[in-house]
């Protein structure tokens, strides 16, 4: 062979041979990574540990997903070695699946797969109203609220005994019915149940005393026959039926006492020592046998209770639609007392403060200022309700009745318009100069109250809350016109002084118009220094005061306007008490007088932190809300004016005192 040919040979195969030395194969550096995913799909519980998820892999491998707020892994890669990772999840409080994909990949990002990662809902509940549920003699339908986050259409309804029937669970709601119990008293249960798809598992048992009642074969009588009975003890094995519209669960009527209503709207208050759980409109027959007669009284008008009800006096009870009735302010009568009624188309005639605006405190000694509630403890038959103003859009008003122990009592009143459901009520409160008979409503709950911040039956024209400019920083300063504060804007210029004024200042004087305090029970409810329930300088105090002085606002325009006008103003005076006063009209202040029909109003005399004879039943514990309508004279007019002035004074009051505004407004219907 040529020696040249040889050579070749031999430096080709020494190349090659230096090649794979020099140059190791390139089919592991191309190939793709393995990964092994245990399980593709890991299910979380709603609450628990972290989580361990199996990665196996040839190589350096990631993790990536979507940022999430309930969910985090403690890394995002790992080399070969590294054969999991961790989940941390929070806990899922809602009543929806949580869920989020993992992407695993190869370093190299030749190979990937998915873990889904489902996080369960929170744990299926189901939470009755009451474990215990006590049964009345008759049978009937009966209903509990049932809370749950499982489909109603699941739950498991299991009975322990044959005498309850036809169960079913509808919005919300368990309802079943039960036999007659004719033998003695007996007791059974009703479990409710739920296994979902994850075997998790929900139950919960109602247990059931049904009473046996002696009661059960009384005769039905009518209600007048009810109020022919003498005081005292009733003998007659009867019953009557009726709607129960007052279940003794209200904080604003008292406890335990509970008013029934049939179809024509006679009623019959009745009370207990315990309180007897009634469904809110059920229907009921109610035994009277063992129970008392007895009498109370607001004032001249004395009514009749009757006491020493039980459960086992309750011989059927099943739930009924009620429609109450709506009335008008001036619809109602003295036959609708203790009736429940809707009154429509109202509105709180001065909506300024909340629905008690007491004074409860002062700033006075240490002890009344720690104490919010320093003289309505001393002093409870004062405050037993606050009435506030309210009117309908005919012009009608009467009084909402709410006690300082209802929820709402320190809430801000809405300035709309809409309706009042409650009992007609007959109070005498002498230290607001309300008699027994005036009818008035006093709602059961707040959700009774249905209105809210829409006015659909006035505008107000023009308005002064009387309210101090800024407390802080009056001191020394005074200013001479006193403009609206509210209404509308081409009433800008009216304004609102008293005759004789010389300028307003901080403190008020003969012939200068100062501030006072007013009270409202939506401000300062955190404070321990007296003003709890007080607003500082938001009102006027005023001297000197004769039949010739007055109040007025000026340079009011009705242009336009047709229709009633109305007047609201809110007012009191030093503790000795006040004029009787009315309300004068003119086109200017100096024309001719003319009083409005029906405007006569006594201004009382505000409850006195220290006088002995300013602390009687007839000294006001806040100020008083007066409501009149004003004459059609007054419409479609370039210039109104509007005069308070004193005419006489009240038996008891022998000289006139000081006199404060703590706010006035003028409105028109829509």
């Amino acid at each position: 062979m040529n020696m040249k040919i040889k050579d070749s040979i031999a430096w080709a195969a020494f190349g090659a041979v230096m090649a794979i030395i020099m140059f190791p194969s390139c089919s592991d550096e191309n190939e793709a990574g393995i990964l092994e995913i245990t399980n593709n799909e890991i299910i979380l519980q709603a609450e628990g540990a972290p989580v361990q998820v199996e990665v196996k892999s040839n190589t350096e491998w990631r993790i990536d997903f979507a940022e999430s707020t309930w969910f985090s892994t403690d890394i995002r890669g790992a080399q070969s070695s590294r054969t999991y990772f961790t989940v941390t999840y929070d806990e899922n409080i809602s009543d929806s699946e949580r869920f989020c994909d993992i992407r695993v990949f190869t370093k190299d990002g030749k190979t990937s797969d998915v873990i889904k990662i489902k996080q369960l809902s929170r744990y299926p509940f189901i939470v009755p109203a009451s474990d215990n549920m006590e049964l009345f003699t008759k049978g009937g339908e009966y209903n509990m609220d049932i809370s749950t986050n499982v489909p109603e259409t699941d739950i498991v309804i299991t009975p322990t005994v044959e005498w309850v029937k036809e169960y079913r669970i509808s919005d919300g709601k368990l309802y079943f019915n039960t036999e007659t119990n004719s033998q003695s008293p007996r007791t059974g249960s009703i479990v409710l149940s739920y296994d979902d798809q994850y075997q998790r598992k929900a139950t919960t048992t109602i247990n059931l005393s049904q009473a046996y009642s002696e009661y059960a074969n009384a005769e039905l009588v009518s209600y007048p026959t009810v109020y022919g009975y003498p005081v005292g003890g009733i003998t007659n094995n009867v019953y009557i039926e009726g709607t129960i519209v007052a279940t003794g669960t209200s904080k604003n009527f008292p406890n335990n006492r509970y008013v029934i209503q049939n179809e024509t709207g006679e009623t019959v208050v009745f009370e207990s020592e315990s309180l007897i759980t009634f469904a809110q409109f059920a229907k009921v027959s109610l035994c009277l046998k063992d129970g008392t007669i007895k009498e109370e009284s607001e004032g001249s008008f004395t009514y009749r209770l009757i006491s020493g009800i039980t459960a086992a006096h309750v011989i059927s009870s099943e739930l009924s639609t009620f429609t109450i009735p709506e009335k008008t302010i001036a619809e109602l009568t003295d036959n609708m007392v203790f009736s429940l009624v809707t009154l429509k188309d109202v509105e709180i005639a001065s909506p300024v403060g909340a629905f008690t605006n007491f004074k409860t405190t002062d700033p006075g000694a240490a002890d009344r200022k720690a104490n919010k509630n320093y003289w309505v403890e001393k002093f409870p038959a004062y405050y037993r309700y606050y009435p506030t103003c309210i009117r309908d859009k005919n012009g009608s008003n009467t009084y909402m009745l709410t006690s300082l122990d209802a929820p709402y009592a320190h809430e801000t009143l809405p300035k709309g318009s809409g309706t009042i459901t409650g009992i007609v009520a007959k109070v005498k409160l002498t230290n607001f100069d309300i008699s027994e008979s005036r009818l008035c409503i006093l709602p059961l709950h707040r959700e009774d109250i249905n209105i809210g911040d829409m006015n659909e039956i006035t505008s107000v024209l023009v308005e002064w809350d009387c309210n101090v400019p800024d407390w802080k920083e009056i001191g020394a300063s005074t200013f001479t016109e006193y403009h609206p504060t509210g209404g509308e804007a081409s009433q800008s210029n009216a304004i609102l002084n008293k005759d004789g004024n010389k300028h307003f200042q901080q403190t008020y004087a003969d012939y200068i118009l100062g501030f006072q305090d007013d009270f409202r029970g939506d401000m300062n409810l955190n404070t321990t220094d007296g003003y709890y329930g007080r607003m500082r300088g938001g009102a006027f105090n005023s001297r000197p005061w004769s039949t010739s002085s007055y109040f007025y606002v000026d340079k009011i325009s009705t242009v336009g306007i047709s229709t009633s006008l109305s007047l609201q103003v809110e007012m009191n005076s030093s503790w000795g008490g006040g004029p009787v006063a009315v309300v004068e009209y003119a086109y200017s202040m100096s024309g001719e007088w003319v009083k409005v029909d029906n405007s006569e109003f006594t201004i009382l005399g505000q409850f006195d932190r220290t006088a002995a004879g300013g602390q009687t039943e007839k000294n006001i514990p806040g100020y008083k809300v007066y409501d009149f309508k004003l004459p059609d004279a007054l419409l479609n007019r370039d210039n109104i004016c509007i005069r308070l002035r004193p005419v006489r004074l009240p038996s008891g009051v022998s000289s006139f005192m000081p006199l404060r505004l703590a706010n006035i407004s003028i409105k028109y219907n829509k």
